[in-house]
C-alpha cells in the first residue's frame, strides 16, 4: 500500500450550505488522516506484512566470497569458477573421479536431506546488471552532483544521455555476455542450471538476464524462464533510473517475460520526492526472500538485480559486505528456517536523500 506524502484537497459544497460543525468535523478527519498516513510513524510501502518470516544463515566454507579473508576489491569470480572453493566434501565417493560441481551438488542435496522441519537450503546466484547509462552519468557528473541534481532528471539533452529506467551501455552488454561465457563453460562441468530465474522489472536487469542466460546449453526440462518480481528492485524513489516502465510496455518489449500475478500496470512504488531508506529496503528484500523460501521448492536460484538490492539481500542473510561491480555475480549458500510470526515492519522514516548544499549540483543545465 502506498501512503500519500502530501496533497491539497477541497470540500465542494452544493447549493445547500454545510453546517459549521460538520465542516469542522470533516476537516478534522482529513487532517488526522493525512498526518497519520504521511508521518514518519506510517508503515513503509512496497512490502505488506506476513504472518511468518524466515531466519537466514550463510553456510560458509563453500564459496570464497563468503569468507572474510577474500578481498572483494581484487577477486574475479570469472577466473575462480564463480568462487567455488576447491575442497572435498563428506559426500564424496571414495575412489571416484568427479567434477567438483557434481560433488558440490550432491553435498548440497545431503544438507537439505538432513535439515529439520521448516528448514531448507538454497544456492543463490546474485547477479548485478551490467553497466547502464545512469552509471555513465554518475561517473561523468560526480556522485555528489548526481545525487543532488542529475539523478532526478530523465537525462541530459546536452550530453545526449537518457537514464530514466536506464538501459545497458555497450560495455554493460559485454559484461553480461562475459557471464554468459562463464555459465557456458561451467554447465558442462556439472554446474546445475538455475531452477528459477528471478529478475527485477527494470530494463537493465531484464537485458542483463537475457544476455546471460539466453542461448545457454540448458536441459529441456530447465529452460530459461525469467520471472519478474517487483520487490527485487533497486532503492525506490527520486532517481529516475530506478523508476520502472509500465507493465504493458515491458510486455511489448520483452514478450517472453512472466510477471508475478499482482504486478501493477504503473509503477506505484516510486515517489519523486522520497528515497527509500536503507532499513526499509532491507525489510523489502527480506520479505522477497521469505516469499522465495515459502513458495519456491527449487534449490538452485538465479536473482538478477542491483547493487543496493543485493547489498540488502546479503545483509538480510548475515553475509559479509561484498562490493559487487557492474556485471558481477556473488553466489551464496543460505539456510532458511521458518518462524511462525511476521517480520517487524519498520516505520516510514525520513527520505534517504543526500545532504546537499549550494554548489553541490555542479554545472546545472
Amino acid at each position: 500500500m502506498i501512503f500519500p506524502s502530501s496533497g491539497k484537497y477541497k470540500i465542494f459544497g452544493s447549493k445547500s450550505p454545510i453546517p459549521l460543525f460538520l465542516t469542522f468535523a470533516i476537516c478534522l478527519v482529513l487532517y488526522l488522516y493525512f498526518n497519520m498516513t504521511s508521518s514518519p510513524q506510517s508503515p513503509i510501502p512496497a512490502a505488506p506484512p506476513q504472518n511468518y518470516h524466515y531466519e537466514y544463515t550463510v553456510v560458509k566454507g563453500l564459496f570464497q566470497q563468503s569468507e572474510q579473508e577474500t578481498d572483494d576489491s581484487t577477486f574475479d569470480f570469472r577466473k575462480e569458477n564463480f568462487g567455488l572453493i576447491n575442497r572435498s566434501y563428506p559426500t564424496d565417493i571414495a575412489g571416484k573421479e568427479e567434477e567438483q560441481w557434481r560433488r558440490f551438488e550432491r553435498y548440497i542435496a545431503s544438507l537439505n536431506e538432513t535439515t529439520s522441519d521448516g528448514e531448507s537450503i538454497k544456492v543463490l546466484f546474485l547477479a548485478r546488471h551490467g553497466q547502464g547509462w545512469h552509471n555513465v552519468a554518475e561517473t561523468k557528473y560526480g556522485t555528489k552532483a548526481w545525487d543532488c541534481h542529475y539523478a532526478a532528471l530523465n537525462g541530459s539533452t546536452a550530453d545526449n544521455l537518457t537514464w530514466s529506467d536506464a538501459h545497458l551501455t555497450p560495455l554493460g552488454t559485454q559484461q553480461a555476455l562475459s557471464v554468459n561465457e562463464l555459465w557456458s563453460h561451467q554447465l558442462p562441468l556439472g554446474l546445475p542450471p538455475p531452477q528459477t530465474y528471478y529478475v527485477s522489472p527494470l530494463t537493465r536487469t531484464i537485458q542483463t538476464a537475457d544476455l546471460t542466460f539466453t542461448r545457454l546449453p540448458l536441459p529441456k526440462n530447465a529452460p530459461y524462464k525469467p520471472l519478474i518480481k517487483e520487490l527485487l528492485r533497486e532503492a525506490l524513489g527520486v532517481h529516475t533510473c530506478d523508476r520502472r516502465s509500465s507493465a504493458s510496455s515491458l510486455r511489448t518489449a520483452h514478450p517472453h517475460l512472466t510477471f508475478e500475478s499482482n504486478f501493477s500496470e504503473q509503477d506505484v512504488l516510486w515517489e519523486k520526492d522520497y528515497r527509500e531508506p536503507r532499513d526499509a529496503r532491507r525489510y523489502r528484500l527480506s520479505v522477497f526472500l521469505d516469499d522465495v523460501w515459502e513458495s519456491d521448492k527449487g534449490v538452485w536460484i538465479s536473482m538478477t538485480s542491483h547493487s543496493g538490492a543485493i547489498a540488502s539481500l546479503l545483509e538480510g542473510v548475515g553475509h559479509r559486505a561484498w562490493g559487487l561491480e557492474t556485471g558481477g555475480v556473488v553466489p551464496v549458500v543460505v539456510k532458511g528456517r521458518r518462524i511462525g510470526s511476521g517480520r517487524e515492519v519498520p516505520v516510514r522514516g525520513p527520505s534517504d536523500g543526500p545532504d546537499c548544499k549550494e554548489g553541490d549540483a555542479g554545472g546545472i543545465e
